[in-house]
């Protein structure tokens, strides 16, 4: 892959809510980010019509998950444990060498070390 952004779930909260721009190219959202937007919408089924039509969709294959449980296991030998969410997303930016959009950075710095990069700085 590598052409692109993928886009965090504050991110597409934001630009849904008209609150943020996306950026020019293709935009990516991997499918926790789907699932995070789903559980909260009122009409499931309408908004994942709508992201289906509006986003690529980025589903855990085998270099996602490989990548996810090696981060994992890293981060559990230094002591550092990131909830799975994070860490799948995460994954998915590192294996698909796509820049992650986030307003959270804080919630995914410790992925640098692994390789994660960010979609220019982004703030609210």
């Amino acid at each position: 892959m590598g052409e692109g952004v993928l886009i965090d779930t504050d991110i597409l909260i934001n630009y849904i809510k008209g609150l943020t721009e996306l950026p020019k190219g293709p935009v990516f959202i991997s499918e926790i980010t789907l699932y995070e937007f789903l559980r909260g919408s009122r009409d499931p089924a309408r908004a994942k019509r709508l992201l289906e039509e509006g986003f690529r969709i980025i589903f855990h294959d085998n270099d996602v998950i490989l990548k996810a449980s090696e981060l994992w296991r890293t981060l559990k030998e230094s002591g550092e444990m990131v909830e799975d969410r994070d860490l799948l997303i995460a994954a998915v930016s590192i294996s698909k060498n796509l820049p992650l959009m986030t307003g959270n950075l804080r919630h995914f710095d410790k992925f640098r070390n692994f390789g994660l990069e960010f979609w220019k700085s982004y703030s609210y």
